[in-house]
């Protein structure tokens, strides 16, 4: 189970990458409709998200540059210091070794502990449960940034490695 949660994160790591290949700055700010949430924002949450969940695990960052602007479902406004689609990236990466770092640390115990946070999907109050529900939170959100991304380019996303 652990493995698993860990290859989807892997995965999602060159996902992010792609559905960021080749949108301008311009580009990442618009949004499809009032409603709805622009590639930089998407881009920033799931970044800021994987720093949370290494905190999570018990290995917080030493900074995380989004805090304050997703928490407690947050809405996003036009004020917010989402930095720029190549700060963005590069916090990823950084939250992406953190994460590694986090998975191979844990001690094996923590899957089964209670979560110290739970949603209402999630089926038990084990911190494996939990990671499945933010695993699939990180899943969903690559899928709206590879839409995003071809509806504001005109190219898909790949399936590579970058």
């Amino acid at each position: 189970m652990i493995n698993a949660h860990f290859n989807i994160f892997s995965i999602n790591t060159s996902l992010f990458s792609n559905c960021l290949e080749g949108v301008t700055e311009e580009q990442a700010i618009q949004h499809l409709s009032p409603n709805t949430n622009s590639l930089k924002w998407l881009a920033a949450h799931v970044t800021w998200a994987r720093y949370q969940i290494s905190a999570l695990m018990g290995n917080p960052p030493a900074n995380n540059p989004f805090d304050g602007l997703f928490e407690n479902f947050r809405p996003h406004e036009e004020s917010d210091d989402l930095k720029s689609l190549a700060e963005i990236k590069q916090e990823w990466d950084k939250a992406t070794s953190l994460l590694a770092t986090s998975f191979s640390t844990i001690d094996a115990d923590f899957w089964e502990k209670d979560s110290v946070i739970s949603f209402p999907l999630q089926q038990d109050k084990s911190n494996a449960s939990l990671m499945a529900i933010l695993v699939q939170h990180e899943c969903m959100h690559i899928g709206q940034m590879a839409t995003l991304k071809k509806y504001l380019t005109g190219i898909p996303m790949k399936l590579k490695k970058p």
